[in-house]
């Protein structure tokens, strides 16, 4: 029987994982962190933190715990001091004129070589920076997204939730009514008890009898034609006689007008061929006589044979209507009790409580989503100024990046190596500016962007190392499972069901019985046992009185008309006369031959005598082709009649006495048999149909329970058998319910899907946003270092010096260091 599916809810599709170059920059920030973090997790602390048993050790353990997160906070707030210290003091130097802030820049040979090596080294420090402060700009993007979509994923996640919890009641309505099914089966089958009560019947005794009554008419259809092959035979050797003597006539005539002609044409026509070979060669006179063996099958064939084989199938066929007859009342009895049971399934329905809880759990998917919806436009409020920020920060980054590199475009333009430095151009100078801008810049945010940096780090980094990572591993389950009860937080007994194991088996989809582990609080197979309610029927199929007419397969004179057919001796028939003379030619001569040797002696003879020889010859043709089209194909035809009519006759005794012999043994079986198989289709266990149980502790139970008591109204283990036909309606309705329950019944999936979306919209969407924006800003604000540094060797050489340095060629001056002063030449200078 089709039940059906369950229902096939559409959901909206989970968040799906970060893909693409955010992967690759998160799992950049992934090795950092694992770097940062190097204890396991879950830390020792965690157990007592979750039972709120902390105390003043566990602070100390989360200090060791978090020693990377606070060595690193450290180093950031180290830097922050430092840069802001060396900063205050490179300003107050280079306001002062100190420290490299003399416009003096002494000329050497290898000035250029500095020159452009430091050009390059602050072209490539300045694209790394551009680089992560572009990743700023993306990641900070995403942050915003993030939060934007978490909502639509909160609204796609508890509509996800609600349609599985509304597919629950509405699967749970599928199985009771499906319940209608079998109980129209058993009513269609108690209504129609005939065709399988009745059939069933039939089946068993037409086994037998429809072999034998196949029997008896393919005896029938043999002697039918073995009479049909007796006449054919005995009617084409009537023809074939007809046809001979007419023939011999027609040669006769021919031959004495040939013999006249010949003796009238006298010498012409010698020599004359011989006119005595122009007769018959082979004479058919008889064939063995079939009168008494075609009367004989004639006599069984017209005995009413057919009317006995009718009569017979006719009586199975009725059996049936028979059985429907017999049983009128026992039906309706039936038809009563299964209207108690439909009425009783749906009495258990009206008593189910499950619609009142999901409506519960509905609701509070309701507050969900009104929450979700009130605070929506103040997050994404505030969300908007936190856009805002990061932009700002971003963007002092890129003035840093466009400070740099406006210098290193303007610093080439007006530079000329051979330019006295007290000479250099505008736009040199300005790139040196630039140059010099940028390092103020650096000096004055870096501490903001790393202490920006440092709060991002402390958090998001946590947020990755102590939440996400242990989730997307399943850790944090384990600690869950380590250190709460499910089962008192749900107040109900899951037999100490974990998370873990509940997530990996939502996560393959599997049912909530097996998923919950149900079978250990409720025994289904003890619940719808079905050999208790094995019931009723036996007495009342026992009261029904069936009684089946007799079955005649062939009377005792049809029977002896078959053997006197066997022993007529039909099968030893002698046509070796026929076949002697068959294989004989049918005249003595050629005909067309006798023929061609008149219309030689006509050439030379004479009228009348050569038109009468030519006349002649054609006559011969004539017969000729007369001979060759008619009585050749007769002695061929019935030599082939022959041949069919000994093959069938040959086998004919055996096979008749074998359908005897077979008529006898079925006629035995169903004369004393058929009594007996009746009978035993009425067989059922003898236990008495109990009341159904009062009550039943699941829903489930109670459903099924219901519709066992029809199946076991109908109970039995006879499988050849009516009864057994209606349990296995129900037999088939309580294995499927079985199937239902404990695999298709609220498939779990959406609850891991759920969980998964969770994952991937806080970590993989915020916190690895998060963490990707302060891992850029960090790694700019780092890069600020050498940036600053190599900003303002490169400045120098390209900004307008108050102070002059005169290099000369090394063939005409030796450039003294400040080691060899014995050797320096006094000269006069500028000052300013």
């Amino acid at each position: 029987m089709e039940y059906g599916n369950l229902t096939n809810p559409s959901y909206s599709p989970d968040a799906a994982p970060e893909e693409g170059a955010m992967k690759v920059f998160s799992s950049m920030v992934h090795s950092y962190l694992d770097l940062v973090q190097r204890n396991a997790f879950p830390p020792d602390f965690l157990g007592q933190a979750i039972k709120q048993n902390f105390h003043l050790d566990e602070i100390k353990k989360v200090l060791m715990y978090e020693i990377g997160y606070l060595v690193a906070l450290a180093i950031g707030v180290v830097f922050i001091v430092l840069m802001t210290l060396v900063g205050l003091f490179f300003a107050c130097c280079r306001c002062c004129g100190n420290c490299g802030g003399k416009m003096y820049q002494k000329q050497t040979k290898n000035i250029n070589c500095r020159r452009r090596f430091q050009y390059i080294f602050l072209f490539c420090i300045t694209l790394v920076i551009l680089a992560g402060d572009i990743c700023a700009f993306y990641s900070n993007s995403k942050i915003n997204d993030a939060v934007g979509n978490s909502f639509k994923s909160l609204n796609d996640t508890v509509d996800n939730l609600k349609t599985y919890v509304n597919s629950v009641p509405q699967d749970v309505d599928l199985i009771i009514n499906s319940s209608k099914i079998p109980i129209n089966k058993a009513n269609s089958s108690a209504i129609g008890i005939g065709a399988v009560l009745g059939g069933a019947i039939k089946s068993s005794i037409e086994i037998r009898a429809n072999d034998t009554l196949n029997t008896v008419q393919s005896t029938v259809n043999d002697l039918n034609s073995t009479a049909i092959a007796l006449r054919h035979v005995n009617d084409s050797f009537n023809a074939l006689l007809d046809t001979q003597n007419q023939l011999n006539h027609n040669l006769t005539t021919i031959r004495d007008e040939i013999n006249q002609t010949l003796a009238n044409c006298g010498s012409p026509c010698t020599p004359a061929p011989s006119v005595s070979d122009l007769n018959m060669d082979a004479n058919f006179q008889s064939i063995p006589s079939f009168t008494n063996q075609l009367n004989d099958i004639d006599d069984f064939l017209n005995s009413g044979v057919e009317d006995t084989i009718q009569k017979a199938r006719q009586t199975l066929n009725d059996i049936p209507q028979t059985v429907q007859n017999n049983t009128k009342t026992s039906v309706e009895k039936v038809q009563e009790q299964l209207v108690n049971i439909q009425q009783k399934i749906q009495d258990a329905r009206s008593s189910i409580s499950i619609v009142d809880t999901l409506n519960e759990v509905n609701s509070y998917f309701d507050s969900i989503t009104n929450i979700s919806k009130k605070y929506e436009p103040e997050v994404m409020k505030y969300e908007y100024y936190r856009w805002i920020v990061g932009i700002c920060l971003s963007c002092i980054i890129l003035l840093v990046v466009v400070c740099n590199l406006f210098g290193l475009l303007l610093a080439p333009c007006g530079h000329k190596a051979n330019v006295d430095p007290t000479d250099r151009g505008c736009a040199s100078n300005s790139g040196g500016d630039f140059f010099m801008a940028g390092a103020g810049f650096s000096f004055i945010f870096a501490w903001l962007l790393m202490l920006v940096t440092g709060v991002l780090f402390a958090v998001g980094g946590n947020a990755y190392t102590s939440f996400c990572k242990p989730w997307g591993n399943q850790q944090l389950y384990q600690v869950i499972d380590e250190n709460l009860n499910l089962s008192s937080i749900l107040k109900t007994n899951l037999n100490n069901l974990n998370l873990t194991t509940l997530y990996r088996d939502c996560l393959n989809d599997n049912s909530l019985w097996n998923t919950l582990n149900l079978n250990s609080m409720y025994n289904l197979d003890s619940q719808l046992n079905i050999s208790e309610y094995t019931g009723d029927v036996n007495s009342t199929l026992q009261n029904t009185d069936i009684k089946i007419d007799n079955i005649t397969f062939l009377s005792s004179s049809q029977k002896n008309k078959v053997s006197a057919v066997a022993t007529s001796g039909i099968d030893s028939y002698d046509f070796s006369d026929f076949n002697q003379q068959s294989s004989k030619s049918i005249t003595k001569t050629d005909l067309a031959s006798f023929a061609n040797q008149l219309d030689v002696l006509a050439k030379s003879a004479s009228d009348p005598y050569k038109t009468q020889l030519q006349q002649e010859a054609i006559a011969l043709r004539t017969l000729q082709s007369s001979i060759n089209a008619t009585m050749a194909p007769q002695i061929r035809s019935l030599n082939t009649s022959i041949n069919d009519l000994q093959n069938k006759a040959k086998a004919l005794p055996a096979s008749l006495n074998s359908t005897v012999t077979s008529i006898n043994a079925a006629q035995t079986f169903v004369d004393t048999q058929v009594v007996a198989i009746v009978k035993n289709m009425m067989v059922v266990q003898p236990q008495i149909l109990r009341p159904l149980a009062s009550g039943c502790r699941t829903f489930m139970a109670s459903c099924a329970l219901l519709a066992i008591r029809l199946a076991m109204y109908w109970g039995i283990k006879e499988t050849m058998n009516y009864l057994n036909t209606i349990v296995g309606y129900f037999t088939s309705y309580i294995d499927w319910v079985k199937t239902m329950l404990t695999q298709n019944l609220a498939r779990c999936g959406p609850l891991a899907g759920a969980l998964n979306s969770a994952e991937v919209v806080g970590c993989q969407y915020l916190v690895d946003s998060l963490n990707a924006f302060w891992f850029s800003l960090g790694w700019c604000t780092i890069f600020f270092l050498p940036s600053i540094i190599t900003a303002v060797k490169l400045a120098k050489h390209y900004r307008r010096m108050k102070t002059s340095d005169i290099y000369e060629n090394p063939s005409n001056h030796m450039e003294m260091t400040s080691t060899s002063q014995q050797f320096l030449i006094p000269r006069a200078t500028a000052k300013s």
